[in-house]
This record gives C-alpha cells, structure tokens and sequence, in this order.
C-alpha cells in the first residue's frame, strides 16, 4: 500500500513536498524543498531510502543535499537538470526507468518544458507531476530552459497514459486527477 505525506515548504513558493512509504516503513521524499527537519519530523519512524527530484529549480531542491547527508538516501534526477543543482546526482531519472523503494515501484515519464530536465513519478495509481501540470494550469515556460512547445508534448505523454484515472500531485496547490485534468484543463484536454 503507498501512503503520502504533503508537506508545503519553500516559503512565499509554497511547494509540496511528499513523503511516500510503504507499509514496512521505506520512505522517498519527492520534491525536497526546504526544512530537512521538518521533513525528518515528518518522517519519524520510516527509513527514508531515496530522494526524487521532478526538476532542479530551487524551490524543489532547497533541503535535497542536506535530507541526503542525514539519511544517507540516493538522490534521483534527470541530469538535464543537473546544472541547476547544488549537489551531485545519485541516479540520471530516464524515461521508462523504474525506482524502487521497499515495495514501492516509480516509473519515470520524462516531461521537459517547465525545464530541460523535468521528470513525473508515477507510482500505483499516483502521479507526481512537479511544475508539469498542476490542478487546471501547467508550469511556467518563460524561465531558463523552458519552451511551451516542449511541455505541451509532455502534457500530450501525460493525457495518453493507459490509465483511465490517477491521482496527481503537483509541486503546488492541491492534488488533482487526471481524469479532471484530461477533462477541464485546457492544456491538457484530448
């Protein structure tokens, strides 16, 4: 069984951060923003094995080097987005790949155009979406390495996926699902 924890950090940025476990207590931290303390408090009781980054803008990676030394925790990314970062990249997050976490299984759906390097987590019947798609919008393209014509066809890959419904969680504002996103968000309607 997967259980999420949301936390919101990054001050005035307001990003979520999850913490995903299974049953036996093996943990990932999507998205660590800011705070490795509060994420650790957050965390109390499970074994945070890995650190999942869906881009390299700072205000998804504030506490990943930190969260990484306390823990001991691999950090995931896709390297496109490595000179963004801090910290060095435990494993390069390539599309198809599969990360495992005790019994838990996150699939890599590579999605540039928020950034070069901007990656999904879809784990079960749950979709970590970063700055790709967020309950009715999509992430900015008028930063550094952002292109809208790249990120449309990521939200493309993303309203294909073989599924009829999946719970999203985006890097900001409220979870959402693909079902209302495949229906009322006009990026993202088929």
């Amino acid at each position: 069984m997967i259980n999420i924890k949301t936390l919101v950090l990054g001050g005035p940025y307001m990003t979520n951060c999850y913490i995903v476990s299974d049953d036996e207590g093996n943990a990932a931290v999507i998205d660590p923003a800011s705070d490795a303390d509060r994420i650790l408090e957050a965390a109390a009781g499970l074994k945070v094995e890995k650190i999942l980054i869906t881009h390299g803008h700072s205000d998804h990676i504030g506490a990943a080097a930190d969260l990484k030394d306390r823990t001991g925790a691999e950090i995931i990314a896709n390297k496109k987005d490595a000179y963004r970062m801090h910290f060095d990249i435990d494993v390069n997050a390539e599309e198809g790949m599969t990360v495992e976490c005790g019994s838990l299984r996150f699939t890599v759906i590579e999605t540039p155009g928020h950034t070069e390097g901007g990656v999904c987590y879809l784990c079960g019947d749950s979709l970590f979406s970063g700055d790709t798609l967020f309950s009715g919008s999509i992430g900015r393209t008028d930063l550094g390495g952002g292109n809208i014509y790249t990120l449309l066809k990521s939200l493309k890959k993303i309203a294909d996926l073989p599924y009829e419904d999946l719970a999203v969680y985006p890097g900001h504002m409220e979870p959402t699902t693909l079902l209302r996103e495949r229906t009322d968000n006009p990026f993202l309607v088929r």
